[in-house]
């Protein structure tokens, strides 16, 4: 029997800020206000972040993929259809907005329904990843020798503006090399407190893989968090983590991502990835 390393990718962002003005190309401004954010172009080839996602992803043992798109989004189906991914066994579920509400329930909600769909995944672990940046070639496959982990990024060498991985929640590890917590917004006092042993900061890309019935319990007993309103999968993995501490396994990283905040972020990412030399540094 064939292992399974199943991945889901979640694309339902409408990428807000991606709208703001910004002194960049009408060309860039017109793709980011046009298009969801997974797919929007970028580089010399002008594909979609979210195909160059999918290529690396198959490349790296992971072809089992299931995209979270959102409610009336006509451009990310039909262009696999028009230009599938070599390898690649794709499927699509739409993450619709509930009655009453304005916007989606949150990606634990994103999660739970991709993996609601996929009950023949059972027995498999499931990669999490997101569909508006891109991960250094060699993650995908180093995080499938585990059954349960996390990567753990240093912050000072993720490629990004600093004070946008200022805002990104950090690391603790446990002295067994599981995951003690996950710090969000973390004040200066909590970065250094949960700086490493090696002197680094690490923190979460919103990357994890559990196994399917472990992280579907996690996401469907996730509370509506009491301000954003929404159900988000990394409060799902810390619960599930603290209550079931020495499972999930940290794994440190060092990397540079390409991601889509902001407009410049289009240029930027283009240029670093027909730069190449995106790859894990250890």
């Amino acid at each position: 029997m064939v292992e399974r390393h199943p991945l889901i990718i979640m694309a339902a962002g409408k990428g807000s800020r991606m709208k703001a003005d910004a002194d960049v190309p009408d060309w860039v401004r017109e793709e980011a206000a046009s298009r969801p954010k997974a797919m929007i172009r970028i580089g010399k080839e002008k594909k979609p972040l979210l195909h160059h996602l999918i290529e690396q992803s198959v490349e790296e043992g992971m072809r089992d993929i299931c995209v979270v798109i959102a409610e009336g989004d006509d451009i990310t189906q039909p262009h696999f259809r028009d230009h599938p991914v070599a390898g690649a066994q794709l499927d699509f579920v739409v993450q619709r907005i509930p009655t009453g509400r304005t916007k989606p329930e949150g990606t634990a909600q994103a999660v739970q329904l991709a993996l609601e769909a996929h009950p023949e995944w059972e027995g498999s672990s499931v990669t999490v990843a997101n569909g508006d940046n891109l991960p250094p070639k060699g993650m995908l496959s180093t995080l499938r020798r585990d059954a349960a982990c996390l990567p753990a990024f240093d912050g000072d060498h993720l490629g990004l503006p600093a004070e946008r991985v200022q805002a990104f929640a950090v690391i603790r590890q446990a002295g067994d090399g599981t995951l003690a917590a996950i710090e969000e917004k973390p004040d200066q006092a909590v970065i250094e407190a949960a700086r490493w042993t090696d002197g680094t900061v690490r923190v979460s890309m919103n990357y994890f893989r559990m196994p399917w019935h472990t992280l579907l319990d996690a996401v469907r007993q996730v509370p509506m968090h009491p301000v954003r309103k929404e159900r988000e999968l990394p409060v799902a993995v810390s619960l599930w983590n603290a209550a079931n501490p020495g499972i999930l396994r940290v794994v440190p990283m060092t990397g540079a991502f390409l991601d889509l905040t902001h407009p410049r972020d289009i240029l930027t990412s283009g240029q670093a990835l027909d730069a190449g030399g995106h790859a894990l540094r250890n």
